[in-house]
């Protein structure tokens, strides 16, 4: 008869996650995931294969329980340039609210495309995809703009890019002054806002 696991696997990849989130995978080791986890080295393997694939569940974690709601704004009301608006502006509150100790972590996947993407097909992969997401949120939200003749169809996809670099930038940002961080999601949400018209 198979044993049951006395442990919550959810707990032991979200106690994996802040880790990973902190110190990068390649800094993180087996010792270091046994302390957070509170599981040994066997019982991690048993349950996760790997450290990368224990990786990869901190990784879906975190576009769950993190990025998916920072997106959340996309989905309500009418595609516009007030979704990206709303969209910076958040992103400002939370450079400027949340503890240094957690915005000077950064973002797991801007992290992680630095760190692994270069050398991991898998690492970027999951870098790919959350550019792409971004991507299609902020042109689905422009090109809702330019139909409802806020502003020229032609800058759309200009602008877009001018978007995801300067998301980018902030969460760059945030790892070094996440005061300035805010301040540079506000100036993108201000000049989002002056496309209008």
């Amino acid at each position: 008869m198979a044993r049951t696991r006395a442990f919550d696997e959810a707990v032991a990849v979200r106690a994996a996650l802040g880790v990973f989130w902190s110190r990068g995978y390649e800094a993180t080791s087996l010792s270091d995931l046994e302390a957070a986890t509170g599981l040994n080295r066997s019982s991690l393997y048993q349950a996760f294969d790997s450290k990368r694939a224990l990786f990869a569940r901190a990784v879906a974690l975190y576009l769950q329980e993190v990025i998916a709601p920072r997106l959340g704004v996309f989905a309500t009301g009418t595609p516009g340039l007030e979704q990206v608006t709303a969209y910076f502006e958040a992103l400002a509150t939370t450079m400027a609210s949340a503890p240094p100790a957690l915005t000077r972590r950064g973002c797991l996947l801007v992290n992680t495309a630095t760190e692994l993407a270069p050398h991991d097909a898998e690492a970027q992969q999951a870098v790919e995809d959350y550019r792409a997401l971004l991507h299609g949120h902020l042109t689905r939200a422009l090109e809702g703009a330019a139909k409802a003749g806020v502003m020229p169809r032609k800058t759309v996809a200009r602008r877009v890019e001018l978007l995801l670099g300067s998301v980018i930038g902030v969460l760059v940002t945030a790892r070094v002054d996440p005061a300035a961080a805010a301040k540079l999601a506000r100036a993108a949400a201000s000049e989002a806002a002056g496309w209008a018209g």
